[in-house]
């Protein structure tokens, strides 16, 4: 009888221990699912808000730069029609014409603010002249090997930029561009932007570098 009285309470400790292990895990599991469905669900949210933001930023951005590109198409007309601004007949068509190498002739030799970039890559800057300083506000050292982005700001004419460097390139013809360029100082100005391929005829006659004048017309445009 003992035995049997033994027996027993073994077999009711062991139930009742086993509902004690398995029962907290039975009402702690689908909670936890609950949470991770709730937590999978607000993640969700935040990211399709990011989307949408990111969505509209971009939009805002496309039109805004669509309306610049409207605007400075029309100073482009206006400076295509004025003889006074005629800078395609004053590019360059040699490296040499465009940087000579001697430092005093390059100060004094072209009125005009010239600057020569590769062809390739990210079209870095090789040099400029006195001109340009003058007009940009950086010495040619501070610009050798840079790209001319450091030029561009929040009205840059991406979209004219882009499309006068692709038909330079197609046609292999000078190009004119009117866009908003940004000084040292941070100051802007209007720029005609006149772009023209440089050959080397000891490479046979390959188009090497990109010669750029680059001429305020801010107070032409603002009449």
């Amino acid at each position: 009888h003992d035995r049997k009285s033994q027996c027993k309470r073994i077999i009711i400790q062991t139930i009742f221990s086993s509902t004690i292990i398995v029962d907290p895990l039975v009402l702690i599991l689908p909670f936890s699912s609950f949470s991770a469905t709730m937590v999978a669900t607000v993640n969700q949210d935040q990211e399709e808000k990011v989307a949408r933001w990111q969505l509209v930023r971009r939009l805002k951005r496309h039109l805004r730069l669509r309306k610049i590109h409207k605007n400075d198409a029309k100073l482009l007309q206006q400076a295509d029609d004025d003889d006074t601004l005629d800078t395609l007949s004053l590019l360059p068509r040699t490296l040499s014409d465009a940087l000579p190498e001697d430092p005093e002739e390059r100060a004094k030799g072209n009125i005009h603010a010239i600057v020569v970039t590769e062809c390739t890559g990210a079209f870095n800057m090789i040099g400029c002249n006195k001109a340009w300083e003058n007009l940009c506000g950086y010495e040619e050292c501070e610009i050798v090997g840079k790209d001319s982005s450091i030029l561009q700001g929040p009205d840059t004419n991406h979209i004219g930029l882009r499309d006068a460097v692709q038909r330079l390139f197609e046609e292999e013809k000078p190009v004119r561009c009117v866009t908003t360029n940004y000084r040292k100082d941070g100051s802007k100005f209007t720029n005609l932007l006149t772009l023209g391929p440089i050959y080397d005829a000891t490479k046979g006659g390959k188009m090497t570098h990109v010669v750029a004048i680059l001429k305020d017309i801010g107070k032409v445009s603002s009449k």
